[in-house]
């Protein structure tokens, strides 16, 4: 269903240029179900489409003059698109610049998605602005197609009451909301979505964050409204100064794909209130499974939640540990999620609970990346504090990786398209520096004896790894850790080689990252580094991570600049994919998810930068309710 509300009337604007070409661009980002792009050089040349490609048309039509112009929308076709100069993506905000004659219009698309107001950043909002130069008098007429609130058009509506991959929104409320009259040469109004019920948890069906003390959705469009003029001011600073600081650790092109990754990171996730009313942020994976709250993809997401919000990266770990520690989660190692968004009641990933094969679970791969994420939020926080409330958990995690994470079984990691693999060197990795997280954390807590064994044991580990891994080609890293037929055949990413020099471990001499760079340099494709040598694909995440592993600048801008490519050139219009063949830059698989984050790592080796924007989205979580 949808609401529309509107005001018209009639007057003026600047404009901005960037030469690079998003494959998709993002105009409402808000959650999985409400984000809306436009897949295409210019707003006017398709429809705009929810992030699977489903239609979803959002049309914005100028009247000026006595001529009627399309800004935003493929149809009406009879009505003529006024001419588009620029499409400028920044963190929080999509600019598109228009002219023709002496007419001039930027048609602005703002998401307020900046963590340290979770009040504003949960609002389901996002503000259209149009700036218009050049004609006497103007009005905008903005429209919403029904098809932003249904899936499968049906009249009857149950909320909660579908779960999937593709899946959008079938119950709930579209809105569009204005236009304002024109003032001052400028005219809005707002898009946004009520979907009545947010997330299911164990059975118990959680409010959007904004919702948690009973707001109704129109006092919370009220709030919005009231808000916009200072939000959008604060917006404009937000963007030019984290830019700025994007540029400066990571240039030009860097930064360019960081700013289109910022809103899309987090447009794939919901900030609920849990019944004691902490927070809870769950992602969803888009176009991977539908599954919620998956501990390997909030995993590579996690630069992003430490750099932005320390409550958010908190709010994210928490499902899994109050999942894993409820007595109906068997198993001794870290589920891999709590469900199918929106509904987090129990694993669904490879039989979950009741799964017959634990292999398929990731057991290596969810262990370490849970006892990573608790030690670099409590690095940042000072205090383990958070990861003992479920200490015992942890503590079992720690215990698995000591028995099985060095030489990992035949099983599957977060690479999980590349199948079952045994003796894996970069899951290896993972288990080392996790353990080392262990440690780490044990010994904030003042347990010095228990971190004293675990450093000793991670460190013991790493010449133990290196002479395993020795004589992969171009004398980098082996793919697996067995002795294989040909190991001078085979090289993989070690992208978990990053929290070592991030968080200060002291596990592995430079040299390794050096050697890995040395070889990668060479292994480069023309849109890109592939995952390992078993096929051309390569992941976007973990290319940026490994472009750290050295710390030089040079090692960084060699893989970065065919990944900018394959951002700019390909030709496949979908959001922002993470999962592309490096040869050709085609779409693989994947769209549209929040593990575009892991883009944001370089800004962690950065303490200062990290301290910045970390202290404004920094906040106290309480005591979170437990699975009843």
């Amino acid at each position: 269903m949808q609401k529309i509300l509107l005001t018209v009337f009639a007057f003026a604007c600047t404009a901005s240029a960037q030469a690079f070409r998003p494959p998709a661009v993002p105009l409402v980002s808000v959650d999985p179900f409400f984000s809306v792009w436009s897949a295409a050089d210019k707003l006017t040349d398709v429809e705009t489409t929810h992030w699977s490609g489903a239609k979803q048309p959002i049309t914005v039509l100028l009247e000026a003059d006595g001529r009627t112009w399309r800004l935003c929308g493929a149809t009406p076709a009879d009505v003529p698109a006024l001419p588009q100069l620029s499409t400028e993506v920044r963190p929080t905000q999509t600019v598109c610049t228009f002219a023709e004659g002496a007419l001039r219009v930027e048609l602005r698309f703002a998401t307020a998605k900046l963590p340290d107001d979770l009040e504003v950043f949960s609002r389901p909002v996002t503000y259209v602005t149009a700036r218009v130069q050049g004609a006497k008098t103007w009005r905008l007429l903005p429209t919403i197609s029904s098809a932003l609130a249904t899936n499968d058009d049906r009249r009857d509506q149950t909320p909660l009451g579908e779960s999937g991959d593709r899946v959008r929104c079938d119950w709930g409320y579209a809105w569009l909301v204005g236009p304002s009259a024109p003032a001052a040469g400028e005219s809005h109004f707002l898009l946004a979505y009520d979907d009545v019920k947010s997330i299911q948890f164990f059975e118990q069906d959680l409010p959007a964050w904004w919702r948690r003390n009973g707001l109704s959705f129109t006092d919370m469009l009220a709030a919005a409204l009231r808000d916009r003029a200072s939000l959008l001011a604060k917006l404009d600073r937000f963007d030019a100064e984290f830019a700025a600081d994007l540029v400066r650790i990571g240039g030009e092109k860097y930064a360019t794909l960081a700013c289109l990754a910022y809103r899309q990171s987090f447009a794939a996730c919901k900030l609920v209130a849990d019944p004691n009313g902490q927070p809870l942020y769950f992602s969803k994976e888009n176009a991977s499974n539908g599954c919620i709250g998956t501990v390997d993809v909030f995993y590579p997401q996690f630069p992003h939640l430490l750099l932005m919000s320390p409550v958010l990266a908190r709010a994210t770990l928490a499902p899994i540990l109050v999942y894993a520690s409820h007595p109906r989660w068997p198993w001794p190692f870290a589920p891999h999620d709590v469900g199918r968004y929106p509904l987090a009641n129990k694993q669904r990933y490879a039989g979950g609970e009741t799964a017959e094969d634990e292999t398929r679970l990731m057991p290596v791969e969810e262990c370490g990346n849970m006892l990573i994420c608790l030690a670099a939020l409590a690095t940042y926080e000072g205090s383990a504090d958070f990861a003992g409330q479920w200490w015992p958990t942890v503590t079992k995690w720690a215990q698995y990786l000591e028995k099985f994470g060095f030489d990992p079984g035949n099983q599957l990691c977060t690479d999980d398209f590349a199948g079952h693999l045994a003796h894996n060197g970069n899951l290896s990795v993972k288990s080392i520096v996790a353990l080392a997280c262990y440690a780490r954390l044990a010994e904030m807590r003042g347990e010095r004896e228990t971190a004293a064994k675990y450093a000793a044991l991670a460190k013991g580990m790493v010449p133990k790894w290196i002479a395993a891994a020795k004589g992969g080609r171009l004398d980098a890293a082996k793919l697996t850790l067995d002795k294989c037929r040909h190991p001078r055949d085979t090289w993989a990413q070690k992208y978990n080689l990053v929290w070592d020099r991030i968080l200060g471990l002291g596990l592995f001499p430079a040299s390794v990252a050096e050697g890995e760079l040395k070889a990668y340099r060479q292994l480069l494709l023309p849109y890109g580094l592939p995952l390992d040598s078993r096929l051309n694909y390569t992941k976007v995440d973990w290319t940026v991570w490994s472009a750290t592993l050295t710390g030089r600048r040079d090692d960084f801008e060699a893989l970065i600049a065919p990944l900018y490519r394959f951002v700019d050139e390909t030709p496949d219009r979908i959001p922002f994919s993470d999962w592309y063949w490096a040869d050709n830059g085609r779409f693989r698989g994947f769209i549209a998810r929040s593990v575009i984050g892991g883009v944001f790592i370089p800004a962690l080796y950065d303490k200062d930068l990290w301290r910045k924007y970390a202290a404004r989205g920094a906040g106290t979580t309480g005591i979170y309710a437990p699975i009843k």
